[in-house]
């Protein structure tokens, strides 16, 4: 199995902050960028590419691709999963093992509610969570490395 360093939720997916910050602080060399729906759109696959530095491996792959990767034998990796949404998490953390989730930015919607700063979660999306962390994953909101993190129990 890959070695997944880290396995991020935040909708804008490669961004600056990723970038400058979170591939840097971890020492990552692949990025795995799991969406169904961006997998199968060659426009949004380059744009997300395009976005990280020249020596960081990015795969946009959906979650079955996702999982058939990761289960393959590790050659050294230290990778970094960015996903948009909770129920990609959820699918993955039945099927592997995971043991570290940051929220890092997700936005307003209808049926959301402001957790905290730019982390907004419906009931059901933060019950998920809240389970997740019952099974011994540690889940934190933290946007940047340096920053604080806030801890979703389980409670």
């Amino acid at each position: 199995m890959k070695n997944i360093v880290l396995l991020r939720i935040d909708d804008r997916l490669l961004h600056g902050q990723v970038v400058v910050s979170w591939i840097p602080y971890l020492k990552v060399n692949e990025v795995i960028v799991t969406d169904d729906e961006y997998a199968e759109d060659e426009f949004m696959c380059e744009l997300i590419k395009s976005s990280a530095p020249e020596s960081i491996n990015v795969q946009l792959l959906s979650s079955e691709s996702t999982l058939a990767f990761l289960n393959e034998e590790d050659e050294g990796s230290r990778i970094l999963i960015l996903c948009r949404n909770v129920e990609t998490v959820k699918k993955l953390t039945e099927n592997i093992e995971i043991k570290n989730i940051n929220l890092g930015g997700l936005g307003a919607s209808q049926g959301r509610k402001r957790y905290h700063n730019s982390i907004h979660l419906s009931s059901e999306e933060l019950n998920i969570l809240k389970e997740l962390a019952r099974k011994g994953i540690n889940v934190e909101v933290k946007m940047l490395p340096k920053d604080k993190p806030i801890i979703i129990s389980g409670n």
